[in-house]
């Protein structure tokens, strides 16, 4: 049993969103980068990269405006708000004079830029062509264009050079919680001094191995500061602790113990002062260590915070957590509400989300 007993903290200052309209079937075109990105150097970029693009680009754009106005008004898109056209986008705040990338940008040096993304499937789709063009025509036939892509760092290393983000840059891969652990290494980092301004989140694009598991398809990324600095209206802090259960360790009861204790620690942990969740959502795939996370987390929140369980099965990527914290953060909540995602493969991290919180 392996636990990470650092809560990490950081202000939420922008959140971008990009998902398919419901009922979309994600192995079709649905994603217009002429529209959200603009007509030239985006053409050759893998599906997830061009996601994640849009979704930063978005949430940049209102992060200068997050005094502006109420939370949500910046609009909604897919799963993470109300059904909608493809990929638009959400926030914390609503978009103004001072909303545009380089003013969310502006006075924060290059070097103190960074970037944390997520992801489990954001070039499985270019793995199998790789794999494809190769057994039919040799390694000539690979593109020089997508190629490059086959490391998945290079996801965020493009997003580092669309916004010159020259701090740290870092992918982070976790089964199912990549996208949490990003905004938990992210804000880490952020209080630790190691950068002023960092892009957190997630991007995920159709997996055509994703066999039983669901597809997933977008991106969610939030502009995070340090924890330091005002939350202001419109603005919520995020809280973030990782834990992880090893499978094998249910099969006695010594390990089932401890499993609950880390869990009960964990949110104990999370939950500022005199400010106990509103509501705990936890994400589940449906497996023995989900079950497990949802008996502690029931025994935690018995009689005193509402629970809801999300039972979304397995999935081929890492982005319904992300989307259930986006939501969060444009819903108007008048206290914390955490989410909590879990893994069959014994990883677990908790998000809570505050919109008046203090570090």
């Amino acid at each position: 049993m392996t636990a990470r007993d650092t809560v990490a903290e950081a202000v939420v200052t922008g959140v971008g969103t990009v998902a398919a309209p419901a009922g979309t079937a994600l192995d079709e075109p649905w994603f217009d980068y002429r529209a959200r990105l603009g007509p030239r150097g985006y053409k050759y970029l893998p599906d997830a990269c061009q996601y994640l693009l849009a979704a930063a680009k978005d949430a940049l754009t209102r992060s200068g405006a997050e005094s502006a106005g109420p939370a949500g008004s910046g609009g909604t898109s897919g799963p993470a708000g109300s059904a909608g056209s493809a990929g638009s986008a959400g926030s914390v705040g609503s978009a103004g004079a001072a909303g545009d990338g380089p003013a969310a940008l502006a006075g924060c040096a290059e070097e103190r830029r960074a970037a944390v993304v997520g992801t489990n499937s954001a070039v499985a789709a270019l793995h199998a062509d790789i794999t494809e063009v190769v057994r039919a025509g040799g390694i000539n036939r690979l593109s020089p264009m997508l190629t490059p892509f086959f490391s998945v760092n290079l996801v965020a290393s493009r997003l580092s050079t669309e916004h010159r983000l020259k701090g740290f840059n870092t992918t982070v891969t976790s089964p199912r919680v990549a996208g949490l652990e990003a905004l938990h290494v992210a804000a880490r980092e952020l209080g630790a001094g190691r950068g002023d301004l960092v892009l957190a989140g997630v991007t995920e694009a159709f997996d055509p191995g994703h066999g039983t598991a669901a597809a997933e398809a977008g991106s969610v990324v939030l502009v995070l500061r340090p924890p330091a600095d005002a939350v202001r209206p419109g603005g919520a802090l995020v809280r973030t602790t990782l834990r992880f259960v090893p499978p094998a360790a249910l099969a006695h009861e010594s390990g089932r113990r401890r499993a609950g204790r880390e869990v009960r620690e964990a949110l104990e942990a999370l939950a500022a002062p005199g400010r106990a969740p509103e509501l705990i959502r936890v994400v589940t795939d449906g497996s023995a260590v989900a079950s497990a996370v949802e008996a502690a987390v029931r025994d935690w929140s018995a009689r005193r915070v509402p629970l809801s369980v999300e039972a979304v099965g397995a999935r081929a990527g890492a982005l319904a957590p992300m989307e259930r914290v986006a939501h969060d953060l444009r819903d108007g909540a008048a206290g914390p509400r955490t989410v909590v995602a879990v893994a069959g493969e014994g990883n677990v991290a908790f998000v809570s989300v505050d919109p008046y919180g203090t570090a």
